[in-house]
């Protein structure tokens, strides 16, 4: 067959199997199943920073020597290191995570009050969706991805299922049994945390081996990888402690005052981390537009990693010192500054440079990646104001509440979804379930995040029932919206392909 920029991975590789010791050379085809992606070569090579033109080339050379003498050809198995994980990610934010989040709305709605709810429970499921929901879909990625844009190979794969099996041992633990009033199982939270502790630790242990062990030159994003690892077992650490505290004093809630700043942590330390990282990765070829701008993707490395600790610290001491108030205050600017200035970076919203628009593919995710950075845009300037409406004042407390639902639900939620939708067909080498059902998670997600953002501001600003009613209706958007991504999702990963032998193919 000839080649040409639309000629799809697998079927190249389904046509001429000698091809892929080419494609094994420049790690490309590791993440297609046994066929190969189901992508188009000039997208592929731009995706994994590969000259087209000589990629072609190598390509046509080796069609050209299969027809002579036996080559050996390298196997290929598929790899679904991620699939149990981001699995279990959908089953635990269909349960204890989004659904029960749109029960809270709706009992805070109906009492129309927010002090109605026993705090330990949004606790628990404050968990579940941090560590359970996002936690599982970052983990399984990136022992996916990281292998990929290192090229080489994942370290200590046999290590993984123990990490996965301590993981949701700590997880159940700690959902189920931190809102309860049995003190007899009160030592069982405290060795959630423990089981928790554990599988990071062994998460933390493989990526990083894998990242030094590969021998190309260290990225940009490199260093994003390498400090999120650190802000993920530094939040280790603070949850050991916040559950010795609730061990130690006999009681089911963690501190406001530690837990707010606690979350944020996790967030704007591992999470952003490694989802900036990703990004600054792909994105360009995603969108197809420019690389980033270094200048400002370092500005806000450094300025997020050193405000991320300022901030925990400022807002746990915040009630008792000036000073600390003082820092919880001015912080939120240079936060803000960091994330603006790294969409900036990242040329996100910027015109496509045209160099793949002759290439013919679904790009149906990007509108999910670009909507990530509008709830970006939002979360920063709902930073921006908070510092002026009162110390632990209510309508303080309703706008961190919307700060906190634009970042996880708007910005970390789309994101998952954008890259899932992108990212898995890719490693399945297959499309999508369903563009339809795709297009109906984008719609209710940011119906059901607009609603909850604008309704908590606005209870804030003038507690009318009706913004207490919309906001009740929230969460139910959402959970329709992730019910309907879960399935499609589900679908994609339980998709299978035959391999076909090259015998079968001559």
């Amino acid at each position: 067959m000839e080649i040409n920029r639309n000629t799809i991975i697998k079927d190249l590789i389904e046509s001429h199997p000698e091809t892929l010791a080419v494609f094994k050379k420049y790690n490309l085809v590791i993440a297609g199943g046994v066929r190969g992606p189901n992508e188009p070569i000039a997208f592929f090579a731009k995706a994994h920073e590969v000259n087209y033109d000589i990629l072609v080339q190598e390509l046509n050379e080796a069609i050209a020597k299969g027809g002579g003498e036996p080559i050996e050809l390298p196997t290929l198995e598929e790899d679904k290191i991620y699939e149990k994980f981001v699995k279990t990610a959908i089953i635990l934010t269909l349960t204890v995570g989004v659904t029960f989040g749109a029960v809270i709305l709706s009992y805070i709605a109906v009492k129309f009050s927010f002090h109605s709810i026993y705090y330990a429970m949004i606790q628990a499921h404050g968990h579940a969706q941090l560590f359970g929901w996002v936690g599982l879909c970052i983990m399984g990625f990136a022992l996916y991805i990281i292998p990929r844009v290192k090229n080489t190979e994942l370290r200590h794969r046999n290590l993984t299922n123990i990490c996965y099996g301590f993981i949701i041992a700590g997880l159940l633990l700690r959902v189920l049994l931190q809102p309860t009033p049995f003190r007899s199982l009160r030592i069982l939270v405290f060795i959630s945390a423990i089981l928790e502790i554990i599988s990071i630790y062994l998460f933390a242990f493989i990526i990083l081996r894998t990242i030094f062990a590969s021998k190309e030159k260290p990225g940009i994003f490199d260093k994003f990888f390498k400090a999120g690892i650190i802000w993920l077992i530094i939040s280790t650490f603070i949850n050991l402690g916040m559950t010795i505290y609730l061990y130690n004093h006999a009681i089911y809630e963690i501190p406001r005052t530690v837990f707010s700043p606690f979350v944020h942590l996790y967030l704007f330390g591992f999470v952003f981390m490694f989802i900036f990282a990703i990004n600054i990765r792909t994105v360009f070829a995603f969108l197809d537009i420019k690389p980033v701008r270094e200048k400002a993707v370092n500005l806000t490395f450094w300025v997020l990693n050193i405000s991320v600790p300022i901030y925990f610290v400022a807002h746990v001491f915040a009630h008792r010192s000036v000073i600390a108030f003082r820092f919880s205050q001015g912080i939120a600017f240079p936060i803000a500054f960091a994330l603006i200035s790294f969409i900036y970076g990242l040329r996100i919203f910027e015109r496509s440079t045209k160099e793949l628009q002759d290439v013919v593919m679904d790009r149906s995710y990007a509108k999910t990646i670009r909507t990530a950075y509008l709830w970006l845009i939002v979360t920063a300037a709902i930073l921006l104001v908070i510092p002026f409406l009162g110390l632990g004042s209510e309508m303080q407390q309703r706008f961190h509440g919307s700060l906190n639902h634009a970042v996880t639900v708007g910005f970390i939620t789309m994101m998952i979804i954008g890259y899932a939708s992108k990212m898995i067909p890719t490693f399945k080498g297959i499309d999508m379930h369903s563009l339809k059902l795709s297009n109906m998670t984008f719609i209710l997600l940011n119906t059901g995040c607009f609603l909850r953002v604008f309704s908590q501001i606005m209870v804030g600003v003038s507690e009318k029932p009706v913004y207490y009613v919309v906001m009740g209706t929230s969460g139910w958007f959402e959970l329709a919206a992730l019910g309907i991504f879960g399935y499609n999702l589900w679908k994609t990963m339980n998709t299978t392909q035959v391999a076909k032998s090259p015998a079968a193919l001559s």
